[in-house]
């Protein structure tokens, strides 16, 4: 009954029509919002559902349409469903955005194409992006939107290795996330983003004291998909310090917790990681099992950047063959990503080190150098 005190009635062919005042149903795309953000997928995806079946009522009013779509194209990202929000926001760019004059819409627009291409790991544009959107940010008269604003710019700063803003932009959404108790999501979250920055610093101890209090925060509020993460990164930490056998066991506890109906990207990346830690114990047949559970996914969902890192493993400890293992680095080069091409590369150094090819050892230390230089340049031109 609430939903529909300003509700009018129109009499149209003889039957009464019930029409939703535009106002009830921004107020609903506010509530769904609110569930994104806390990352609160059961919710949002009911909410979202009551909204559609409330749009056909409601008196037409262009903006909330707009809204809609755009806090859609937010629900998407969160799903993973990575196409139809480049999709919508395209639609949204070329049918009526220009038009618009309302900074909510156009902030939103901005700060979701720049979560768009960063979940297309074209990081630089996202940061980009993310500048234009903060230009609007003042107009936003919400803690809580700051907050995720914050948190997302810090992730994407993470990305091209620039640490102490990744941790500047982490400190301020973890402080008002914490003050608000239905945020415990973004919360853990913004723990496991302190953690990462501290792995790239080598400070190794708090890096896995944090994650261990962001999987047990997570255990405790019934978070399996925030644990499978927070496994994940330690897995990570520990394969940087070349803990393979703890490594391991992290990656496998993540994949105990995923859903690979809801979250196949974690899963390709869990499933990668495993291969990749069997590779370095020498147990090759449990790496190539891996391998191929990794690459049917990947394929599944047609994953360019996991099937190009899977074929670099591969041709690094299964059947070495530089020509092939440049063509698949080239991949990654071509999409920018140099942290994950100085990885690979001081990987693939170390591997032709242990056999006693000097010649390969040097060309792919040299690799790694040259990406780090890469990630300089990025750094550079973003100033």
């Amino acid at each position: 009954f609430l939903n529909i005190l300003n509700q009018i009635y129109e009499r149209t062919g003889g039957k009464l029509v019930a029409r939703v005042a535009f106002e009830n149903v921004g107020k609903m795309i506010n509530d769904w919002y609110g569930f994104i953000r806390q990352h609160n997928i059961e919710q949002a995806t009911k909410m979202k559902k009551e909204i559609q079946d409330t749009l056909p009522n409601m008196k037409e009013n262009q903006n909330v349409l707009l809204y809609f779509n755009l806090i859609d194209s937010r629900f998407k990202l969160m799903v993973q469903d990575y196409t139809e929000s480049g999709n919508l926001l395209n639609h949204i760019k070329s049918n009526g955005l220009e038009s618009c004059t309302d900074d909510m819409i156009q902030y939103y627009f901005y700060f979701f194409s720049g979560l768009y291409e960063f979940y297309k790991k074209r990081f630089t544009k996202a940061i980009n992006l993310y500048r234009i959107a903060e230009s609007r940010l003042h107009k936003i008269p919400d803690e809580i939107e700051k907050a995720e604003f914050n948190y997302q710019v810090a992730i994407a700063y993470y990305e091209i290795r620039q640490n102490f803003f990744s941790l500047s932009h982490a400190e301020k959404a973890y402080d008002s996330f914490k003050a608000h108790e239905d945020y415990t999501n973004r919360v853990i979250k913004s723990k496991m983003l302190f953690a990462m920055n501290k792995v790239d610093l080598q400070q190794w101890d708090e890096a896995k004291n944090l994650y261990k209090d962001a999987i047990i925060m997570a255990s405790k509020v019934q978070d399996r998909d925030t644990e499978a993460l927070g496994h994940y990164n330690l897995g990570l930490c520990l394969e940087r310090q070349q803990l393979l056998q703890e490594a391991k066991d992290c990656f496998k506890n993540a994949l105990t917790l995923i859903d690979p109906q809801k979250f196949i990207h974690l899963a390709i990346r869990s499933i990668y990681m495993l291969s990749r830690v069997f590779y370095k114990t020498g147990s090759i047949e449990g790496a190539r099992d891996w391998w191929n559970k990794a690459l049917s996914l990947a394929e599944k969902v047609d994953e360019d950047v996991y099937k190009a890192k899977l074929n670099i493993i591969f041709f690094i400890y299964d059947k070495s063959d530089s020509a092939s293992l440049d063509l698949n680095m080239n991949v990654l080069k071509e999409k920018n990503l140099w942290s994950d091409v100085a990885d690979l590369s001081i990987n693939a150094a170390l591997y032709f080190k242990k056999q006693e090819n000097t010649d390969l050892s040097s060309k792919y230390f040299e690799e790694a150098c040259k990406a780090k230089d890469e990630i300089i340049k990025i750094t550079e031109a973003l100033e």
